[in-house]
């Protein structure tokens, strides 16, 4: 007779195992269920970091330069010239900029008279914000020709003060009261014939001084200017001329005129388009990134005239030319004036906006809408937090995919807004 097994040796049963691998189980969901919640928590939180650092650096970079703007031609009264310009590294050379320190318009558009129109205060489309301002270190005023310059050459200009002009300089000639347009120019030579004169000839070779480097003339229209200016015989409406700086000195840190244009590309990263760039550059104006995951743009004019529409909390007075801003003006609206009050801008307000690089998955009421950031139509309860500046709200629905049912989806991402108001000091100083 078979011995009956001690009970140690009976080991599990069918059902005690299927009851362990459902413990097993039920534990596995759990652990899953925890790291899906973790990892959902890093992932906002890592994206978050990303949106925080991509919009101080692209506010930073804008900051800096609107701090420059409008230095080298602080002239204010003349300000708003419209700009005819030449540069053989172009594709296509001939090209226009505008004489102000701060230009605020929708991408790709250009009016006659060198202003566009601004997008408004509600426009799903990003502002574009061009910054523009000399570089040269000795010259605070512009000085004026004592002769008549031609349309076409030998047109040398003669100075009334040639203090610190140097072969290389970029200037820019304006006649005051005249309706003309300006134009920009390279000196090739300086004080040779006559102690005076600048001469500005097209692709001419030239050295610069307290150097050995030989350059070469790339911003002289062949054929000259186009424009006659006129000199003393004008009068008080002699024209100026302003030195916005040297291109290429000094030649180990070029500190090049700059005429930056920022905007929003179809990827969504804020690039800035130089119109100035140095001989080094196979072409111009060249265009690089600044920041990732920027997706708006809003910029706003502050106009010192005295005007108070309710856009500037301010207890005492406003008053025109004192320096303070007295209100906040679109773009659409101060580009759109027939002659703009360029004399009276002493700010402008900026803001930018960043997107958390990843998309948040759907967890809405239904559990396939996105809810990360809400417009309020999505439950009773829902808030409206879309992204908003001192300006007012700021559309970004158009910076993602438009259909509601993807996982892209505008809703699917979170925002954060950088926004300052940079004073033009430049401009407030203006020229004494």
């Amino acid at each position: 007779m078979r011995p009956f097994p001690h009970p140690s040796e009976r080991g599990f049963s069918m059902v005690e195992l299927m009851i362990a691998m459902l413990i097993g189980l039920i534990g596995m969901i759990i652990i899953f269920q925890v790291f899906e919640v973790s990892e959902g928590i890093k992932r906002t939180t890592t994206s978050g970091g990303d949106a925080q650092q991509n919009g101080a650096v692209a506010l930073y970079v804008v900051e800096h330069d609107l701090r420059n703007a409008g230095m080298g031609f602080n002239d204010v009264p003349y300000a708003g010239c419209r700009i005819l310009a030449y540069d053989s590294k172009r594709a296509t050379p001939n090209f226009t900029m505008t004489l102000v320190p701060a230009l605020i318009c929708a991408p790709g558009s250009t009016a006659p008279g060198g202003n566009c129109p601004g997008t408004g205060a509600a426009g799903t489309t990003p502002d574009q914000l061009t910054i523009f301002y000399g570089s040269k270190p000795l010259i605070a005023n512009a000085t004026t020709l004592t002769n008549n310059v031609s349309a076409v050459p030998p047109d040398p200009l003669q100075l009334a003060n040639p203090y610190a002009y140097r072969p290389g300089d970029l200037l820019v000639l304006l006649e005051p009261a005249s309706g003309k347009n300006c134009s920009l120019l390279e000196a090739t030579l300086v004080g040779t014939p006559g102690a005076t004169t600048v001469n500005h000839a097209s692709s001419a070779s030239y050295t610069l001084l307290d150097t050995l480097t030989i350059e070469t003339a790339r911003f002289n229209r062949p054929g000259g200017l186009g424009v006659l200016y006129l000199g003393s015989v004008a009068g008080a409406n002699a024209t100026r001329v302003f030195n916005l700086g040297n291109l290429y000195e000094p030649a180990n840190a070029p500190n090049m005129p700059v005429y930056n244009t920022y905007a929003i590309d179809a990827g969504n990263s804020l690039t800035v388009s130089a119109a100035f760039v140095g001989k080094d550059a196979a072409s111009a104006p060249l265009t690089s990134a600044v920041a990732d995951n920027i997706v708006h743009l809003r910029a706003q004019y502050g106009v010192d005239d005295g005007i108070n529409d309710g856009s500037v909390t301010f207890g005492g007075t406003f008053v025109a030319g004192d320096g303070l801003i007295d209100r906040f003006v679109s773009a659409a609206t101060f580009n759109a004036l027939p002659t703009p009050p360029w004399q009276s801008l002493v700010a402008v307000r900026l803001a930018i906006v960043a997107r958390s690089a990843l998309a948040e998955k759907p967890s809405g009421s239904d559990g396939a809408k996105c809810d990360a950031t809400t417009d309020g139509t999505e439950s009773i309860s829902s808030p409206d937090n879309r992204p908003r500046w001192s300006g007012g709200l700021i559309d970004v629905s158009a910076s993602a995919d438009a259909d509601p049912a993807s996982l892209l989806y505008w809703k699917c991402y979170r925002y954060r807004v950088f926004e300052t108001t940079v004073p033009l000091r430049n401009w407030i100083w203006k020229s004494s």
